[in-house]
């Protein structure tokens, strides 16, 4: 039913309004015409036409009008007007406040970011990082490699430190809302895994994650993903996994960087799981774009024995856009008999299958540790590594190594 207007009635002089605008939402607040319009979506096409969701609201009325509203049509603009002032009792000036949301958000739209003189930033003195030593505060990290190796359990136990504030050895978390968005398993899966894990650290309270079922891809849904991230004030997203995620063909270069233009548009951390086929080249299945555009890329490689309880992972520093690769770190997860699930840290060099995976002075330390003093050829055929370059790191290294008896080596105790 269309409420009485007063005929002849002056409309209400249209005052500039307040605009806030959260991770991609524009919310618009006229305060003399007592009117609050949302916008959400905003998408520009290949033909500079630019749409968005709206949702109009006001007082006394409550909800006016939910729509999606073409920018720059005149006739889009004035049907919403004139849909708002049959809706509305009390006179204003509908095609005013139109004009303006539409004139405003186009503006601040199509400016973009804001020309800073990089002279007039003080930088920090080094990176901030979300989760040190792995994810660097606002950036990309991809975690990749087979599937079955523990990559979601290393991510959710990841995340478990930045929700639950936990330090480990190596691991310094800076505490904030967690996002799970789920594109591979079900809501049942993923809380029964951060419920063990949670069991793992020996906490009685739940966790504070907040999980997504994911059926469209980031790029499609990013709107509704930009308005969890404002509302719940997140600040670090887990993403598992890319290849779904992307909505498109991984290995097309345009599907990886459009998943992470429009990841970057949240301006937050996250961790990307992704997948790398079994026997194949180093770096996720797919685009180089996977490796090349985050700030930082892991593979990740297990050690497990059949029907075992225990999973022992390896986690591979190859890539990094600012600073120095970091050396490999090993994790052991166990699946307990009460239900819970534990990470800890672990030497690599206590796991074989690992051990080549080490710098080659380490697995040096490693091969003597296990085998005693050794010459320079007995190494090699223990390492793998040619003769010339263990000489080298033998040579460099007197502090860890030292030569004994005929032409062998040890490690310096």
């Amino acid at each position: 039913m269309t409420p009485d207007m007063t005929e002849g009635s002056p409309p209400v002089p249209t005052m500039a309004p307040t605009l806030t605008v959260t991770g991609g939402i524009y919310k618009y607040i006229w305060k003399e015409e007592q009117v609050q319009i949302i916008l959400e979506r905003l998408r520009e096409d290949s033909r500079r036409t630019v749409t968005a969701d709206v949702t109009i609201s006001a007082r006394p009325e409550g909800h006016i009008h939910m729509t999606r509203l073409n920018l720059l049509a005149t006739r889009s603009r004035n049907e919403v007007a004139k849909y708002a002032r049959e809706r509305c009792q009390r006179s204003r000036d509908w095609d005013a406040i139109i004009e303006q949301l539409c004139v405003v958000t186009l503006n601040h739209f199509r400016a973009g970011e804001p020309i800073i003189n990089l002279g007039d930033v003080t930088p920090s003195a080094e990176s901030i990082y979300r989760l040190k030593p792995f994810v660097v505060e606002g950036e990309a990290t991809v975690i990749y490699g087979e599937g079955g190796i523990g990559k979601s359990y290393l991510a959710g136990y990841m995340a478990a430190l930045v929700d639950q504030a936990i330090s480990t050895e190596i691991c310094e978390p800076k505490p904030g809302k967690v996002l799970y968005l789920d594109f591979e398993t079900t809501m049942d899966i993923a809380a029964r895994r951060f419920q063990a894990l949670t069991r793992g650290f020996g906490f009685d309270g739940k966790s504070t994650v907040i999980y997504r079922f994911c059926h469209q891809s980031l790029p499609a849904d990013i709107g509704e993903i930009q308005r969890i991230v404002a509302e719940h004030d997140v600040e670090l997203i887990i993403v598992d996994s890319a290849g779904p995620a992307c909505g498109g063909d991984p290995e097309s270069a345009s599907s990886a960087i459009n998943y992470f233009t429009a990841l970057r548009s949240l301006r937050k951390s996250s961790i990307t799981i992704a997948h790398r086929s079994k026997g194949g080249s180093i770096g996720p299945f797919g685009s180089v774009y996977w490796v090349n555009y985050p700030r930082m890329a892991y593979e990740l490689k297990k050690s497990q024995e059949e029907e075992s309880d225990v999973m022992h992972i390896a986690l591979l520093h190859r890539k990094v856009n600012d600073g120095r690769l970091q050396r490999p770190v090993s994790f052991c997860i166990r699946w307990l008999d009460t239900g819970a699930v534990t990470v800890t840290q672990e030497e690599m060099a206590d796991v074989p299958d690992f051990v080549v995976e080490l710098p080659i002075a380490d697995q040096c330390v490693a091969a003597f540790r296990d085998h005693g003093a050794k010459t320079v050829k007995e190494l090699s055929e223990i390492t793998g590594q040619q003769v010339r370059s263990l000489s080298v790191v033998l040579s460099r290294n007197r502090a860890r190594f030292r030569r004994v008896g005929n032409q062998q080596w040890e490690n310096v105790q």
